[in-house]
């Protein structure tokens, strides 16, 4: 055999390894991401079939929240609201299945173009150092003619032109690799998606565990009587009514004894009354998931805490009373500086007494499930001028 023929042989098998090193992982790959392709179709048209039902459930709830108020109303809503949930904890865990099904099928790419990188660049390498064994042996082949060194300029010319079919082909795998470089980066922010959907998740869970109580504290209340629950409804809306009342005529009262106090300080900004890192806020001001909504908007925030935990001050005050309502339970008002009042509701016992002065962190009771609750907690408002607003504005940071 001539050494042309060698040189050309290897070439050719050079190609050939190349190819089918490559259709080899494409095909082997291929299988995975069919695969993994279909089970993120499946997941997808899950996700709108489920979301359909959600839009369904809530048309339904907004059908209901139009009629007026009744026990069978009030439970229809609850019964829908914890379907919608019960769905939208399905279409969670469909979209966190979703998500790891696309980051499978980013790994895959990633893999299969890095491997055959690899392999071509290696390649390449190999021609490179075989066609430098040529190029040193050039001023020794022109001792052998014409004929000779014309056979040599065709081995280079061969030997060249596969190197420069695999540099092109490496070329194209470089970009390859570019592009999934910022499929990496796409596959970060999925897993920070995953992150975002497990949280979600944990509210819906919560958000359904919340609804499921609030549908047996309504028909315990009401031991499924309508005449009850209207009862009830009547005396929670006189309830709201006589704060809204009293407040207002006796924060100037108040705050004149307030002027006159040495140990006022600064209230200008409120203190937790509970460590808001126990247990997190579960309800927020005029929070829309509010299971009871349609009956009235939820007017604080919902603070959870074990019962017995300490109730605080949220700021210097005089206690403007001690109640015990059927929506608040065991409550406390007390009137700041500013126009500024907040109320403390469903604890379990009372520690001070009306027209008291309490200092910034002075505990006035203990977190309980007293009233209209649905477990442990410490629903806490304020007041501006009377109105309710959102705590969050006056509360410091946490």
């Amino acid at each position: 055999m001539t050494h042309k023929g060698v040189r050309i042989i290897f070439g050719t098998t050079l190609i050939t390894a190349l190819l089918f090193s490559a259709g080899f992982l494409i095909a082997h790959a291929s299988d995975d991401i069919t695969v993994i392709n279909q089970e993120i179709d499946f997941k997808r048209n899950n996700i709108d079939q489920i979301n359909r039902q959600i839009e369904g459930y809530k048309s339904k709830i907004a059908e209901k929240q139009a009629e007026t108020a009744t026990l069978r109303v009030e439970v229809d809503i609850l019964d829908n609201r914890m379907a919608k949930s019960e769905l939208e904890i399905e279409q969670t865990g469909e979209e966190v299945d979703l998500v790891n099904a696309e980051i499978r099928a980013i790994d895959l790419d990633v893999q299969k173009i890095v491997k055959q990188l690899a392999r071509q660049q290696d390649l390449i390498a190999d021609v490179l150092r075989k066609i430098q064994v040529v190029d040193n042996t050039l001023p020794l082949q022109t001792l052998f003619g014409n004929e000779s060194l014309s056979e040599l300029f065709d081995e280079l010319e061969q030997l060249e032109t596969v190197s420069t079919d695999l540099k092109e082909a490496a070329d194209a795998a470089a970009k390859s690799k570019i592009q999934l470089s910022e499929k990496r980066d796409n596959q970060e922010s999925k897993r920070d998606q995953l992150v975002e959907l497990e949280h979600a998740l944990e509210n819906e869970v919560a958000l359904l565990e919340q609804e499921e109580l609030a549908k047996v504290v309504l028909i315990n209340y009401t031991q499924q009587s309508e005449a009850e629950f209207q009862r009830l409804l009547t005396q929670l809306r006189e309830e709201q009514s006589f704060i809204n009342q009293q407040i207002l005529s006796l924060q100037s009262e108040i705050e004149g004894k307030l002027k006159a106090n040495d140990n006022l300080g600064d209230s200008s900004v409120l203190s937790w009354p509970i460590d808001p890192t126990v247990r997190g806020i579960s309800s927020y001001f005029h929070d829309a998931s509010y299971p009871f909504r349609h009956l009235f908007e939820h007017s604080g925030l919902d603070l959870p805490g074990p019962t017995g935990l300490a109730v605080t001050s949220a700021a210097p005050g005089y206690v403007a009373w001690t109640r015990v309502g059927r929506l608040y339970g065991n409550y406390v008002m007390v009137i700041h500086a500013d126009g500024v009042a907040t109320l403390y509701a469903h604890m379990s016992s009372v520690n001070v007494s009306t027209d008291q002065f309490v200092g910034r962190g002075e505990r006035i009771g203990s977190v309980g499930s007293t009233g209209f609750s649905t477990g442990p907690h410490l629903h806490f408002e304020v007041r501006k001028n009377g109105l309710p607003t959102n705590p969050l504005n006056y509360l410091m940071s946490y």
